[in-house]
């Protein structure tokens, strides 16, 4: 308490924070319009492109969430083979799906090149590349995390294995030929823990680059697909 008045002076002489960014505008289907046939197909290939977006930023936010909350260093090592699997298996649900929208982003842009109207046409191609750059940043980040485990696992494998010739050189190598094996060093604490929450740092960073441009995308969602 004592230590509470000093602080209040402190913040009123401070100056003003500078105001923060406002957060951008979430990233929606496009609802149902009655609309002429070519908006209806700019729609249908438009929400297939955010529904592949959103479905990653859920999957995203599963695997940051569960790479922070899971105890890795307490799993055996079948148990934490098998965690970091289903983590593989999601990721890689983020690259399928990212391929997926990648498609529909394409043909957004072969319509936007098509179209006569020079208004929608700039609608259109900036909704498809702010879209097209969220869908790509979360193949990335896909991409980079199967990466990051693809080296953990690794190094674990080859950990492992210089144990295994440790343990197994016989009689401590009193014959000729026979090595000395290494004393047994115990895994240091929180030594996977701190790795996936390091992963899951990035990809908490990452998340940010896709919002922006699912904002950017939401923006101009209805402007490029309305007025037909």
């Amino acid at each position: 308490m004592m230590l509470l008045v000093p602080l209040v002076v402190a913040l009123a002489s401070a100056p003003s924070p500078t105001p923060s960014a406002p957060a951008p505008t979430p990233l929606k289907e496009i609802g149902r319009t009655r609309a002429l046939p070519a908006c209806t197909t700019i729609v249908v290939h438009a929400n297939g492109a955010i529904t592949s977006a959103l479905d990653n930023d859920r999957t995203l936010a599963i695997m940051v969430n569960n790479l922070k909350a899971t105890d890795f260093d307490v799993l055996n090592p079948l148990q934490r083979r098998n965690a970091v699997e289903a983590l593989m298996k999601q990721a890689e649900a983020i690259r399928v799906a990212g391929s997926s929208g990648d498609a529909e982003i394409k043909r957004l842009r072969e319509m936007a090149a098509a179209s006569n109207d020079a208004q929608r046409k700039a609608e259109l191609k900036t909704f498809a590349d702010a879209l097209g750059g969220a869908i790509y940043r979360q193949k990335k980040a896909a991409v980079e995390f199967m990466r990051d485990v693809t080296i953990i696992r690794g190094r674990e494998d080859a950990e492992e294995a210089r144990d295994l010739m440790a343990r197994d050189a016989p009689f401590n190598g009193a014959g000729p030929g026979f090595p000395t094996p290494r004393a047994a060093v115990p895994a240091a604490p929180h030594k996977y823990n701190d790795a996936m929450r390091q992963i899951a740092l990035d990809l908490t960073d990452r998340q940010t680059g896709i919002l922006v441009d699912e904002g950017i995308a939401a923006d101009h969602s209805i402007p490029a697909t309305s007025g037909c």
